[in-house]
């Protein structure tokens, strides 16, 4: 009686995991677990990922690429700083993802730090003036036939955001 208790509970929690439940008579229904379900087909765009940029998010200072699927974002002021980071899924290669944010960063007056022997699909950038030095940073991270998770770090002084 314990074993069958056992296995029935087993059996229970895969299925529950697998996203797939069963009617009153034990007939298991098709459910599929795929993360893909109720998702839209085609390229993924910034206006329809199910996902918002967090509110204050300073989309001048990191703006999203065009094409990308935003995974995550986040802000917070404090002590007269602000702390934004930006989490997205891109299918550019990761030197297209570097070179548009280069250009995006040096026109707000960031000068690109010396990249890293061995990362290539990372970089720092860093802006000086009256305050302390403000920073980001962007990595690409690609998964081989994937798309890329890129991560955009920006501490700046809250005064210099709008």
């Amino acid at each position: 009686m314990k074993k069958t208790l056992t296995m029935l509970s087993a059996a229970a929690l895969i299925l529950a995991a697998a996203g797939c439940s069963t009617d009153t008579a034990g007939n298991a229904d098709s459910q599929s677990a795929s993360p893909t379900s109720g998702a839209p087909s085609g390229s993924p765009t910034p206006t329809a990922s199910p996902v918002a940029l967090a509110e204050g998010f300073p989309s001048e200072l990191i703006p999203m690429m065009d094409g990308a699927e935003l995974l995550s974002s986040s802000v917070d002021r404090s002590n007269g700083t602000l702390t934004a980071v930006l989490v997205e899924s891109s299918d550019a290669p990761a030197a297209e993802i570097l070179s548009f944010y280069d250009a995006k960063l040096v026109a707000q007056g960031f000068t690109a730090a010396e990249a890293a022997a061995g990362s290539p699909s990372s970089r720092d950038y860093v802006r000086t003036g009256a305050g302390e030095p403000e920073t980001v940073n962007i990595t690409a991270i690609t998964k081989e036939g994937g798309p890329a998770t890129v991560t955009v770090g920006a501490t700046v002084l809250a005064e210099a955001v709008k």
